[in-house]
């Protein structure tokens, strides 16, 4: 009986929660770390979002799923145009993985798609971030997404085409903020993120959306606009991404930028056009449009030309620029994405976590970096 209760009172209770896995991560930023998993979020009275997170080392091994970009085309396109096969995405996301369970809680990485696009536009990197240790919260933008930029196409345009007005990505963020806020108390994420360590990042017009929100939204404490010349004025970490053969937002033009926002960091891609920073070349869009658009009597061919340079921009078989500073080819989407994989993971590790020296001193074949500018 005495052997008895001194090994009652000496045990632990058992509560049935996980115990915290420590996150266990390779040397090299740019390779995926942990198992991720994903979760389709729809925030009342806000948009629909896609969360990635790190998962326990016991999902390792189960397959990704495979991303479901068809999703995005709208019923209007499909009941004219008929069902529309696009390429296959393949993740790293684990479709309702458990969390795992952290030792501190996670870092949070909030990701604004551009004009044309949608939330898994940019899958391989929210799920890269995620896998190194962030929970990545990427939402849709009703007004510029492809659901709202196709159907205007048509000649009329068929109902959904819905672009123009203000940029509907600044509510949208501003929802997934409060969102969080909530999760961070009760749910599956409640006491695992870390709401003093907020990023904000955006591609092209979701880079607009960066900067709009970053300067006024306080729980933003920290900035990556990609391929958009932003110039951030608000004293929190900041680090402007472009390529030298992006047709909308050209290497001058971000130079330029980061020349003129005191304390940011650059890094401009040497080769890389505008969809760099996205997985939207893997749709081939432009084989989709060559497919089902041209030549259609009831099409703007206006509309669709200038839609489809968007859309192949920095693609492979795309015609890049020629200007002096931008060969005749675009760089190579898998080097892009590693270059973009181990610069935004050294810099949001030192911003976020405060872990590594960040970019100081970072040299990479492919990529021009800048440290803190003098504004």
């Amino acid at each position: 009986m005495l052997w008895l209760l001194v090994f009652a009172c000496g045990s632990e209770p058992d509560t049935g929660a996980p115990a915290p896995e420590p996150l266990v991560l390779p040397d090299d930023p740019a390779e995926n770390g942990v198992p991720v998993g994903v979760r389709t979020v729809s925030i009342s009275g806000g948009p629909t979002v896609e969360v990635w997170y790190p998962a326990p080392d016991a999902v390792a091994g189960e397959a990704g799923e495979v991303a479901d970009m068809g999703q995005f085309i709208p019923d209007s396109v499909t009941e004219v145009l008929g069902e529309v096969a696009l390429p296959e995405v393949t993740t790293i996301g684990v479709r309702d993985a458990a969390l795992r369970m952290p030792e501190t809680p996670y870092p949070v990485i909030v990701f604004s798609h551009g004009f044309g696009g949608f939330r898994l536009q940019s899958v391989d990197l929210t799920t890269h971030w995620a896998s190194r240790g962030y929970v990545v919260v990427a939402a849709d933008h009703p007004g510029r997404m492809l659901g709202d930029v196709l159907p205007c196409v048509f000649s009329p345009p068929l109902d959904g085409c819905g672009i123009g007005g203000d940029d509907p990505g600044v509510a949208d963020v501003g929802h997934v903020l409060d969102w969080l806020e909530d999760a961070a108390t009760e749910g599956w994420l409640a006491s695992a993120i870390d709401l003093d360590a907020i990023a904000l990042t955006g591609h092209s017009a979701g880079a607009g959306t960066t900067q709009s929100v970053g300067e006024s939204d306080t729980r933003i404490t920290a900035m990556v606009p990609m391929a958009y010349p932003a110039s951030p004025s608000r004293d929190v970490p900041r680090l402007l991404m472009g390529g030298t053969c992006d047709a909308y937002a050209d290497g001058l033009s971000m130079d330029l930028a980061w020349s003129q926002t005191p304390g940011a960091e650059l890094v401009l891609l040497e080769g890389a056009g505008h969809l760099a920073f996205t997985d939207l070349c893997t749709l081939e869009l432009g084989v989709m449009a060559d497919t089902y658009l041209v030549d259609r009597d009831d099409v703007s061919q206006v509309w669709l030309d200038q839609l489809l340079g968007l859309a192949t921009d920095g693609c492979p078989g795309a015609t890049a620029p020629g200007w002096d500073d931008c060969p005749t080819a675009y760089q190579d989407l898998d080097q892009s994405q590693a270059l973009i994989r181990h610069t935004t993971t050294l810099f949001l590790d030192a911003a976020l976590r405060t872990e590594g020296d960040g970019l100081d001193g970072v040299t990479l074949r492919g990529a021009t970096i800048k440290g803190a500018s003098e504004g």
